[in-house]
């Protein structure tokens, strides 16, 4: 058996702006990667989906993951994260907590050649701290799980390397990987255990704790490496049906959506994009021709818009494709053409529009207008007393219904042509339907009272 002692060690540390330190005997190689959903590293190869690790056992010896934490099968089941902040995707210890150890059980010794550590987060545990230990299992005294309050140097283990690809100025934030190999390609040992003793990269940041998305180890022995594949870019381009407007989707993170996007979505977009660009035009006012669906399946809310880009969240679409997914789509488009934030370039001092007036136009046009037998936005009788106009969202959306129902068939186009030139104020209510908002809000109630808000 070859230890650490004796063998001379190459760690190459890679990560967006990233660097990695060892002992005195050992050298050091930095490289650079892309915060993309793959591992591209400049000196250390992406992830592998067949290494000796792959059937590992993996087990916690000491410290407390965090509640938010996948389980330790992450770190070998060949997959890594999609984006920069995806807890479940990713092994940490408990938030404020000084890291722990992890043993790794090879079922045999093998002689390993590299072992790789992988790593992703935007902000502080995004680097890697810990020291490597190794074990063929054979000393008298082994002790395969030592607590940190024993040297494992004095249980049977070697310890291989110490690792650290945190970087001088700021948090270290993007993808972090360290390789651990020997010179000349030759064989780290013949080691059946590994043991990460794993730090904080920060003792007084309490989210100082990485995320370890994959752990590789690599046998002179094994099959050929296979390793993860770049996901190939998924994006089509369509037209409507007039030619005057493009849609883009991509569904790169989100394959599984094309096929249903290509024949459930896209029909929708195409017969919709052009209907609400009628529905709320203003003079002097052009909707975004070109507008671009986003699939990502990191992301918080079920959709969001900005500018002329649509972000879905890819894994709330997966499980409402037959319920609520094409309705937000529209919603979504809605913003896209109303434009409010547009008053901040053409107008020096814009008024803002509520937020409950921005919600309750796509609202209305969703459940109203696109949707209306699904009856989402309906409020019985019992309903009158619990509600206000500014409710936002579905009850703003039946507020609004019945004022163009009984009150302005044109409130559309001048609400939003006020809310996109920074025009927006109360007292415009009384100017377009004869009442104040108060009086409206009054009106609205005693309808619903008397049961004419229900949708049938």
């Amino acid at each position: 058996m070859r230890s650490s002692s004796a063998a001379s060690l190459l760690i190459a540390a890679a990560s967006i702006a990233a660097t990695s330190t060892l002992h005195a005997a050992a050298n050091v190689t930095k490289g650079h990667g892309q915060a993309d959903a793959e591992f591209k590293l400049d000196t250390i190869a992406p992830p592998a989906t067949n290494d000796a690790a792959t059937k590992a056992t993996f087990t916690l010896v000491d410290g407390e993951k965090d509640r938010g934490s996948a389980e330790l099968s992450v770190l070998n089941d060949g997959k890594v994260p999609t984006g920069d902040d995806q807890p479940r995707a990713n092994f940490f210890f408990t938030q404020g907590s000084q890291g722990g150890r992890i043993a790794v059980d090879l079922g045999e010794e093998t002689p390993i050649k590299s072992v790789d550590t992988y790593s992703w987060h935007n902000g502080s545990r995004g680097p890697q701290v810990y020291k490597l230990y190794a074990a063929s299992g054979k000393a008298k005294d082994f002790n395969a799980a030592p607590k940190r309050d024993t040297d494992p140097k004095s249980v049977g283990w070697d310890l291989v390397a110490e690792v650290d690809t945190r970087v001088k100025d700021g948090n270290g934030g993007g993808q972090h990987a360290a390789e651990v190999t020997n010179q000349g390609g030759k064989v780290l040992g013949d080691y059946r255990y590994l043991l990460f003793d794993v730090e904080p990269t920060s003792k007084s940041d309490p989210f100082g704790n990485t995320f370890f998305s994959e752990i590789d180890v690599i046998s002179s022995r094994g099959p050929a490496i296979e390793r993860l594949k770049v996901a190939e870019k998924i994006v089509k381009e369509y037209k409507s049906k007039d030619g005057k407007f493009r849609y883009i989707i991509n569904s790169t993170k989100a394959p599984e959506l094309t096929d249903w996007s290509d024949k459930e979505l896209v029909p929708v977009i195409q017969e919709w994009y052009p209907k609400l660009v009628e529905l709320m035009p203003s003079q002097g006012y052009k909707a975004p021709d070109v507008v671009t669906f986003l699939y990502d399946p990191t992301i918080g809310p079920p959709a969001f818009a900005q500018g002329g880009q649509i972000t879905l969240n890819a894994k709330w679409f997966a499980g409402e494709l037959n319920r609520e997914a094409k309705g937000a789509t529209v919603h979504e488009m809605g913003h896209v053409v109303q434009n409010y934030w547009r008053a901040s370039q053409t107008n020096r001092n814009p008024k803002p529009t509520p937020g409950w007036v921005t919600e309750g136009v796509c609202d209305y046009i969703r459940w109203f207008l696109y949707e209306p037998q699904s009856h989402g936005a309906g409020l019985g009788p019992d309903r009158a007393e619990k509600v206000n106009y500014d409710n936002s969202y579905r009850t703003t959306g039946n507020f609004l219904d019945w004022v163009v129902t009984s009150k302005d068939k044109d409130l559309m186009q001048k609400l939003n042509a006020a809310g996109r030139e920074g025009k927006y104020e109360e007292g415009l209510w009384k100017e377009w339907t004869g009442k104040t908002l108060p009086e409206l809000n009054t009106e609205w109630k005693e309808a619903i009272k008397a049961g004419k808000r229900v949708q049938k």
